[in-house]
């Protein structure tokens, strides 16, 4: 047997059996202090904690920054159902991204750099969706430039004005998963999607605490 193929199997022998997480993609998440800046109004910034979260791939590539609200919007007396996991109120302010590169929303489309607002909102009940996603917890990404107070959004307006960040007639959405016990900013990868979340904590106006948990890298299997 020549030397080169039997390097070719010993190389394939060790990606048979080497683990799950050496042969995914390295994602991590770093700790971050600065402000997101580009054109997020004075009113928003203030509303959002001096530390951000920046996903990278590798060492260097860096997929996202994000820089969670101070506290977040939620309703008294909420119970979790099957399709809503979340306590907020639809158009809460739950932080800030940014993009040091174009990005991409859960759909495909493709989001230019800069720095844009996350605000929570639940997916329609209707035709549309059926199926398209398991909850309909979700975060909308809005342009920062349009989305210039904190207070909540209206829905309509909250749609429309996330539609502008992909160019499209269709919001740029970033889903929440059901948030995995532990500490927080923590990565999680879930691999019969190969989707990559990031963990969020935070209070809510009265003080309680509440994990958000995103998808940060992938993308719906379908429509």
């Amino acid at each position: 047997m020549s030397m080169h193929i039997k390097r070719t199997l010993a190389w394939a022998a060790i990606a048979m059996f080497a683990p799950a997480w050496a042969l995914a993609a390295e994602y991590r998440v770093e700790t971050i202090k600065e402000a997101p800046g580009g054109q997020l109004s004075a009113e928003i910034a203030s509303q959002l904690s001096p530390t951000g979260f920046k996903v990278l791939l590798g060492e260097k590539r860096v997929v996202c920054e994000i820089w969670p609200a101070k506290q977040w919007t939620a309703k008294a007396d909420f119970e979790a159902s099957e399709t809503v996991l979340f306590p907020l109120e639809p158009g809460t302010l739950v932080g800030a991204l940014r993009f040091a590169r174009a990005g991409a929303d859960f759909r495909g489309q493709e989001i230019p750099a800069g720095v844009y607002t996350l605000r929570y909102a639940n997916q329609p009940v209707d035709g549309n969706h059926v199926g398209t996603f398991e909850t309909r917890d979700f975060l909308l990404m809005l342009p920062a430039s349009a989305d210039q107070s904190p207070g909540p959004m209206a829905e309509m307006d909250l749609l429309e004005t996330s539609a502008k960040s992909a160019e499209s007639t269709h919001p740029a959405i970033m889903p929440l998963v059901k948030a995995a016990p532990g500490a927080a900013p923590a990565l999680r990868h879930l691999e019969d999607q190969d989707w990559w979340t990031l963990r969020l904590a935070g209070k809510d106006a009265k003080g309680g605490k509440l994990s958000l948990e995103l998808i940060v890298v992938g993308k719906a299997a379908s429509e």
